[in-house]
């Protein structure tokens, strides 16, 4: 019980990421029992560091103010500079340890986000992977899902 409380709780959290859109496109992913698979490799542009959306304890970052208080608790995340707004309004942010080439000064200590990035959750949150990106989204049947199918037919 415990354990699907904390999943309904997960899940609740994440959605608030989530765009409008993004919502509908993960019920639709949902109904048809498929999810996104991330596929590729960086091609190390440095894109992604130059124009990305950071998200706080309420969400996407929206104000500066917001920004401050999470490099307040996180000092680490002063690397980033506020650059704009995107198209929902919220910051973008570059990434001071990107270099001209597109490598990081400092790979070895990148945050978890540089090292996770692209998430699945950028499709529903209404993000889009920078112009030649070596990463795409795919919508796939989940491999759990399948094995389940096939062992039944085992028995």
């Amino acid at each position: 019980m415990k354990n699907s409380l904390r999943k309904c709780f997960q899940f609740l959290k994440e959605l608030r990421s989530f765009s409008l859109l993004g919502i509908f496109k993960y019920l639709w992913l949902k109904l048809r029992g498929r999810s996104i698979l991330v596929a590729g490799s960086c091609r190390g542009c440095g894109a992604c560091c130059r124009s990305i959306c950071l998200e706080g304890s309420d969400g996407w970052l929206r104000s500066r103010k917001a920004f401050t208080e999470i490099v307040k608790k996180y000092p680490e995340y002063n690397r980033f500079e506020v650059i704009g707004k995107d198209q929902q309004g919220f910051l973008l942010f570059s990434c001071t340890w990107c270099t001209p080439q597109g490598t990081c000064l400092n790979y070895e200590n990148r945050l978890p986000l540089c090292c996770n990035f692209p998430e699945s959750s950028l499709v529903f949150a209404g993000g889009r992977l920078p112009v030649n990106c070596g990463y795409s989204f795919t919508e796939v049947v989940p491999f759990e899902k399948i094995l389940r199918q096939e062992l039944k037919k085992e028995k």
